[in-house]
């Protein structure tokens, strides 16, 4: 007998999904903006990015810590706060005067997306059953997919009508819908009882690193590698394994690692985060560029790929839940090789309806290999430890997410223009493509349970 989701269920995951759609939206939407601010603050492309990359970073971190939050205060605290900082968040970036005042927004945004982004994965794997997971999970990889795709064709409307700080008012109505659906949907589970202190020293080492490694990533525009953050980087990322793995206090399990299969399809989830929003960059861009395309129509050339990437992510959930991750993974990763194989030999024939099909291929393969990963990751993994592999998989992609952005505007910044930048980057992510092959070959030899 098939299981039913009961409607309270529905409302409360659709209510979480909204939030984090929301804040990833704006992430991307204000991509196609660049041109616009870099006028506006009369500053750099490469700096101009950290209003996408410290809205990354705050997403990251804030992720790190989202499953202690969750277990020590409950859902409903957790989606309440979530919504009031996206709130503030998003009037001071609408607001803002300077670009340090819209860099504060972004990032008072980007811990409201970590908030939300785990809090709705959460509750696909408490509230739906067992059979249904692939569907639900490819809903919420949907959402994580659709969003940031979406973002620059939402921002290119704004920008040739009412100006980008309408972008943030516009989008205070999501806040406004995820209150009226999970006000009553939403309610307070059992918390864990003895739960252990907070390790608040493994968070600020893992913190240390995020942040000292994107920095050192964002210098390398200067065509050197900064010694000093590289140090700090890899002492701080060695010290917290060391505190995670002698201390009796709680933050994130990293011992989920010792699993083969998760270790080995987190690495590709993040991967296609990396692509995802390093394209979502770049392409609006060069065709502003090189092609003198309109804003609009930049944004716009992402949006038919991002459509149908979003229907079809359920679809391959339920593809997942009737034959399971292997040929998915496989048929996936083929197309989005193939698809960027193809953009990296035409870039310099590239126009608005190649780039528009092109990334329609790309979304295609990204998406069925993406959400595949994605729910393959965490099934079969304890539900006692759900919560925190949920954790790490959402911390690790946005991480890769705002890495993602900092190479792209690197190759931007390439000094033969926007176009051999492009290329380079298809070349790079093509490599990367191959790699995850291997990943995926390795992971069906022998799955390791935690």
């Amino acid at each position: 007998m098939e299981e039913s989701i009961q409607l309270k269920n529905k409302l409360a995951i659709i209510s979480a999904a909204l939030l984090a759609a929301g804040g990833i939206m704006i992430e991307t939407a204000m991509n196609v903006t660049f041109p616009v601010l870099k006028d506006v603050f009369n500053t750099s492309l490469n700096n101009i990015q950290w209003v996408t990359t410290a809205y990354l970073l705050a997403v990251t971190v804030t992720m790190t810590i989202s499953s202690y939050l969750t277990k020590k205060y409950g859902v409903r605290k957790i989606w309440l706060s979530a919504n009031l900082i996206f709130i503030i968040g998003t009037l001071v970036a609408g607001l803002s005067p300077s670009l340090s005042v819209l860099l504060a927004g972004r990032v008072l945004e980007g811990i409201s997306a970590g908030l939300a982004m785990p809090l709705m994965f959460n509750l696909i794997l408490t509230q739906i059953p067992q059979s249904k997971i692939g569907v639900w999970m490819g809903i919420g990889a949907m959402v994580v997919s659709l969003a940031p795709s979406f973002g620059p064709t939402y921002g290119g409307i704004f920008i040739e009508s009412l100006g980008w700080r309408a972008i943030f008012f516009t989008l205070l109505i999501i806040p406004v819908a995820s209150l009226v659906m999970g006000w009553s949907s939403i309610r307070e589970k059992q918390r864990s009882k003895n739960l252990e202190p907070f390790d608040f020293w493994a968070f600020i080492l893992l913190s240390v690193a995020l942040i000292s490694g994107i920095l050192m990533i964002n210098q390398l525009e200067g065509g050197s590698i900064n010694i000093a953050l590289l140090a700090i980087t890899i002492v701080a990322f060695l010290a917290f394994i060391v505190v995670s793995i002698r201390s009796k206090r709680t933050f994130l399990n990293i011992r989920l690692f010792s699993s083969k299969s998760f270790t080995l399809l987190l690495i590709p989830v993040t991967l296609y985060m990396f692509a995802n929003l390093g394209l979502g960059l770049l392409l609006p861009n060069y065709l502003e560029s090189v092609t003198h395309t309109t804003s609009f129509l930049a944004g716009f050339s992402l949006l038919p790929g991002t459509l149908i990437g979003a229907v079809l992510s359920p679809v391959f959930g339920s593809l997942y839940d009737k034959i399971g991750s292997t040929k998915l993974l496989f048929i996936g990763n083929g197309i989005f090789a193939a698809s960027l194989l193809c953009m990296a030999l035409i870039t310099h024939e590239m126009n608005f309806m190649t780039i528009t099909l092109s990334y329609i291929v790309f979304t295609i393969g990204r998406s069925m290999a993406f959400s595949t990963s994605m729910t393959a990751s965490v099934d079969g993994i304890p539900v006692s430890l759900q919560s925190d592999a949920n954790a790490i998989l959402q911390g690790t992609q946005m991480f890769m997410g705002a890495v993602g952005t900092t190479v792209a505007a690197l190759f931007g910044s390439d000094q033969r223009g926007i176009e051999a930048g492009l290329q380079n980057f298809f070349w790079v992510l093509f490599v990367i493509s191959i790699l995850i092959f291997i990943m995926f070959v390795f992971r069906n030899e022998k799955k390791s349970e935690v």
